[in-house]
């Protein structure tokens, strides 16, 4: 029979063989209180002893379950077990083990040379750049460093390190280039010094591209251990391209950079104010001009003066609306023909068949267009019906916005002829405006018609256009006497029969009627109308 050991007495209990009583939770937590004074049964006893060994097992039971999974061998006399234990359960850490971490001595951190220990905070601040322009391989970079990060500007770290932006062995990066360092640095023409530059130099090779901080844009690369020449990128309206016309940079009279260009200013070698330059080399001396005179069919072509900035004089282009190429006719001769009178300037004077009218692009008041230099004239008609450039002038109403009156408005309101519908009057070369879609023209109706000048009865000066009503000048008759003679003598008429008594001058002598309704010259009838 065997001694019994505590070590691997683990392995059993105390009265496993041996007969128990259960206890209840609140005897056991009484203790021996709830015996009394009398001793514990063996029963008892057996059982108390027993919770205390598988309390005891259950421990001993994690420990051998933790060491045979983890290799560690425990044994009674080896009071290092726990110890192999908790170090097999939690070893270094490293690249495939996770456990406790073993931290790098600073030594070992400034190296980075130990792949099982972890960096301390101050470890970590060993691999920092030791500068915001350190380029160290290696190195952690740090707020700032090379221009990345920050929003501030600081002079200190995130400018570029040089005094210009070709210079070498610069770390990759995003800097800000002060006005120095930019002006020295060639940049295009046009590009403020001042901005930001992306940088990356690989070794003989590399690139930069710069943004200006008034939104230009511009970049080069670098081979072989050259940068090469800047190039500028265009924004939309640049030039004049994208967009519309810009004021050209030199003047109209001089060379501008390819570009599409108004100004309207006079040059001795002629062309349009709308002009396209195109320069020739890197110089920007003369090469090719084309241009028009704005919103018309006139085009011109410049040739450069080799080695200036100068033009030839312009030639004249041909084209289907100034050249007949049938009849090689110069069509600058000729008038240009409409069906109906176009909106918009298709030349100085044109003709129109349906106002069988040679028309004229002007200015009359309120209106811009092609009118007839006639319109507004007084003509008699002789046709039966108003030719199509006529209008009667009977006191009809028209559409004002009519386009065949909308000159004739324009040019009565322009020359004081509009008057207000209660001053409107038969006979007086008068226009009124009855409505906005109603407009009165004059009624010249059984009117002779007299020059301007003075009343001869108010000594005032007639105005253009006003009525005068119908008048007789003072004169006298001479009547004859009883006895048949004739002479300036005075008499009265007696109440008798052909009896007169001849007395002082203060009486009267009637006369015979005669005449008709009114007072006129022989004449001519003819229709009263006006040019439009």
């Amino acid at each position: 029979m065997a001694v019994v050991n505590f070590y691997s007495g683990f392995e059993y209990k105390w009265g496993q063989t041996g007969g128990v009583i259960d206890l209840q939770d609140d005897q056991y937590k009484l203790g021996w209180a709830f015996i009394g004074s009398t001793p514990p049964s063996v029963e008892q006893f057996n059982k108390l002893q027993q919770l205390n060994d598988e309390k005891f097992a259950w421990l001993w039971g994690q420990f051998k379950s933790a060491a045979s999974a983890r290799k560690v061998t425990l044994g009674a006399n080896d009071l290092l077990g726990l110890n192999k234990l908790l170090t097999a359960a939690t070893p270094d850490a490293s690249a495939t083990v996770k456990g406790m971490t073993a931290y790098a001595s600073d030594a070992e951190a400034a190296a980075r040379t130990v792949k099982t220990k972890a960096l301390t905070p101050y470890g970590l601040g060993l691999n920092l750049q030791s500068s915001a322009r350190d380029t160290t391989a290696g190195k952690i970079l740090t707020v700032g460093a090379f221009g990345l990060g920050r929003a501030g500007a600081d002079t200190t770290i995130d400018a570029w390190p040089a005094e210009n932006l070709s210079t070498l062995d610069v770390g990759a990066g995003m800097y800000y280039v002060p006005n120095a360092q930019g002006a020295a640095s060639n940049l295009p023409a046009g590009v403020t010094n001042q901005g930001v530059v992306f940088h990356r130099q690989s070794g003989s090779g590399g690139g930069q591209l710069y943004a200006s901080f008034d939104g230009e844009l511009a970049w080069r690369g670098r081979r072989s251990g050259e940068y090469t020449a800047w190039n500028r990128a265009l924004a939309v309206g640049d030039y004049g391209l994208g967009a519309g016309t810009v004021n050209p940079a030199n003047g109209r009279d001089s060379v501008n950079p390819f570009g599409w260009y108004y100004q309207n200013r006079t040059t001795t070698w002629g062309g349009g104010s709308f002009f396209l330059d195109m320069p020739y080399g890197t110089a920007l001396n003369a090469g090719l001009r084309l241009s028009t005179d704005p919103y018309t069919d006139n085009f011109y072509l410049n040739g450069g003066v080799s080695g200036k900035k100068e033009y030839r004089a312009a030639c004249k282009i041909w084209h289907n609306k100034n050249f007949d190429p049938d009849t090689k006719a110069d069509k600058s001769t000729s008038i240009p023909t409409f069906a109906t009178a176009p909106k918009t300037n298709q030349g100085p004077v044109i003709y129109v068949i349906d106002r069988q009218q040679l028309l004229q692009w002007q200015t009359i008041g309120s209106f811009t267009g092609y009118a007839s230099l006639n319109v507004g004239r007084f003509v008699w008609g002789t046709s039966k019906n108003a030719r199509v450039d006529e209008v009667d002038a009977i006191g009809q109403v028209v559409a004002p916005t009519n386009t065949r009156f909308v000159a004739l408005v324009a040019w009565a309101e322009a020359n004081g002829h509009v008057v207000a519908p209660g001053d409107w009057k038969k006979g007086a070369f008068v226009f009124s405006k009855v409505s906005a879609g109603s407009f009165r023209l004059p009624d010249l109706r059984d009117q002779f018609i007299r020059a301007t000048g003075t009343d001869a009865d108010t000594a005032n000066a007639r105005l253009i256009g006003t009525k005068q009503v119908e008048g007789f000048k003072t004169h006298t008759h001479l009547a004859p006497t009883p006895e048949g003679n004739t002479g300036a003598r005075y008499f009265i008429y007696g109440s008798a029969v052909d009896s007169y008594d001849y007395e002082e001058p203060g009486g009267t002598l009637p006369t015979t009627s005669t005449g008709g309704a009114e007072t006129r010259p022989i004449n001519l009838a003819l229709h009263p109308r006006i040019q439009i």
